[in-house]
């Protein structure tokens, strides 16, 4: 919080006064949504966010209705001049002005709509020089106002004079911030929280002379000089350190004797940041095919967080996280690799203070990504031993698998006796015999070698002792998802002779 954060017991005392019939006195609400735009008697100007509790203004004071911001008329000729016309705000450095003398009373009107805006029309005057009437008009569901001045020469004279539109800005519980500057057209300046994303300041309807993003005080300090400087006041600089931000336009122009007219005019812009939006917000892919997810953040007017830092991390099976640059639309594109199967949650926020932390106001939002293992396993494989059986001599075939993966191992086998010698020369060549052995299935462990051992039936090893016979084993393995590998062994393998037995 800068100089002006307020305790919670002080809160509840500006928020009894904002609430009291008395403080409409000399500020008048045009009753719009989602800004309610106040304009005092003087041609002070707030509006209140009424999605806002606390400090809804955004200008300072931001719990008052009557804000440091207005219409300023520094005369450097005619009867007041050295003069420089304005109100008395909250701010001390606000004293030097001269108030305006409000004429008539503020006359309301409109709905709201596009249409028919409501509309607020109030009269004050400069001393003897001029008369101002401001119109102030909003549309509902708007995140910006505008408000037109008719500056009316009240003299038989011509006067040259300095005209200002300027304010303390105060946005979403902080008036610290730093400036902004677009070149347009239009042309905006203002300022930013950098807390909370939040910003607004002026947009150009009538060609400024001049303008400046600066701080409190300073912006006070040069209008209380204007009226004695014939050069421009504001010197268009940017204030680029987060402290008290404030802004303000400039005109320079004079006006022929009465009734002579000058017409100036402004669009005042408060935005805060929308809810960052994801595309896709749940998407699948195949394990090691990324899923890319596009960004977006901007604020309730539409406008980028361009060059702002974009923080993401992933949860789940592809644990990871970095932080990226916001372009030029306030889009960046968040990637995650896939490496391994399963589902993530990828969590994205805007860190507008680029402090690595995310505040309650620094929007956030997750996409799901889950990835689909269709990757058959790796394994390798080792046969050692013989394969024997039926009482004989030798040890048993082993295969040692080790896999990449968890899953099953199926070793299928089958012998292929010699083929019979044929009886006469004519006969037929018999087609070798195929036996089948049972199929022996393990579970497997990640990275863990696992023993399958062969051996030959009883039955089959005295049918076809002292014989040689070709195996082929058929290796399947398959993990979780239901992926298979299969891999393919060939041994020859010689029976022993079985030993006849003494009666």
């Amino acid at each position: 919080m800068s100089r002006r954060s307020l305790s919670a017991a002080l809160l509840a005392v500006a928020f009894a006064v904002l609430a009291a019939p008395s403080a409409l006195a000399d500020a008048v609400p045009l009753g719009g949504s989602p800004l309610n735009v106040f304009i005092g008697e003087k041609g002070q100007i707030q509006a209140l966010r009424v999605d806002r509790t606390l400090e809804p203004g955004i200008f300072y004071s931001p719990v008052q209705q009557l804000g440091d911001a207005g219409f300023f008329l520094a005369f450097t000729s005619g009867p007041d001049a050295g003069k420089v016309f304005g109100f008395n705000g909250t701010a001390p450095d606000m004293t030097g002005f001269v108030d305006y003398a409000p004429q008539g009373s503020p006359a309301l009107t409109g709905s709201g709509t596009a249409a028919d805006p409501l509309k607020l029309v109030n009269t004050y005057n400069a001393g003897t020089s001029a008369q101002v009437t401001q119109t102030t008009t909003y549309v509902n569901g708007s995140q910006e106002f505008r408000v037109h001045w008719d500056v009316k020469n009240l003299t038989a004279g011509a006067l040259n004079y300095k005209a200002f539109g300027a304010a303390d800005f105060f946005f979403e519980g902080d008036d610290a911030g730093t400036g902004i500057f677009t070149d347009g057209p239009p042309r905006f300046v203002g300022g930013t929280n950098v807390d909370s994303g939040s910003s607004g300041g002026f947009v150009e309807v009538t060609p400024w002379s001049s303008w400046q993003a600066l701080d409190y005080p300073d912006v006070w300090d040069k209008l209380n000089t204007a009226a004695g400087n014939t050069s421009q006041v504001l010197d268009r600089s940017i204030l680029g350190t987060a402290t008290d931000n404030a802004g303000a336009v400039e005109w320079d122009d004079s006006l022929g004797a009465t009734p002579a007219t000058k017409v100036y005019e402004v669009i005042i812009r408060s935005a805060v940041p929308s809810a960052l939006q994801l595309n896709p917000t749940n998407s699948a892919s195949r394990q090691g095919v990324p899923v890319n997810i596009t960004a977006t953040a901007v604020d309730s007017a539409g406008q980028p967080y361009a060059g702002k830092t974009l923080r993401y991390a992933i949860t789940g099976a592809n644990s990871g996280g970095a932080a990226l640059t916001l372009g030029p639309t306030g889009s960046a594109v968040v990637s995650d690799p896939g490496t391994n199967a399963g589902t993530d949650t990828v969590i994205v926020f805007v860190d507008f203070n680029n402090d690595g932390i995310r505040q309650d106001r620094e929007p956030q939002a997750s996409a799901l990504a889950t990835f689909v293992d269709n990757i058959p396993p790796t394994c390798t494989l080792k046969a050692s031993g013989t394969l024997t059986g039926g009482g004989a001599s030798g040890k048993p075939l082993v295969i040692t698998v080790n896999c990449g993966e968890g899953g099953s191992v199926s070793v299928a086998t089958t012998l292929t006796a010699p083929a019979a010698r044929r009886a006469v020369a004519s006969a037929k060549k018999k087609k070798p015999k195929k036996i089948k052995l049972k199929t022996k299935t393990v579970s497997v462990v990640a990275g863990r070698p696992t023993a399958v051992k062969l051996a030959i039936p009883k039955s089959v090893a005295r049918k076809y002792a002292g014989k040689t016979l070709r195996a082929t084993m058929t290796i399947t393995a398959r993990d979780a998802a239901g992926n298979v590998r299969k891999t393919t062994l060939r041994r020859k393998v010689k029976l022993a002779k079985f030993k006849k037995k003494h009666r």
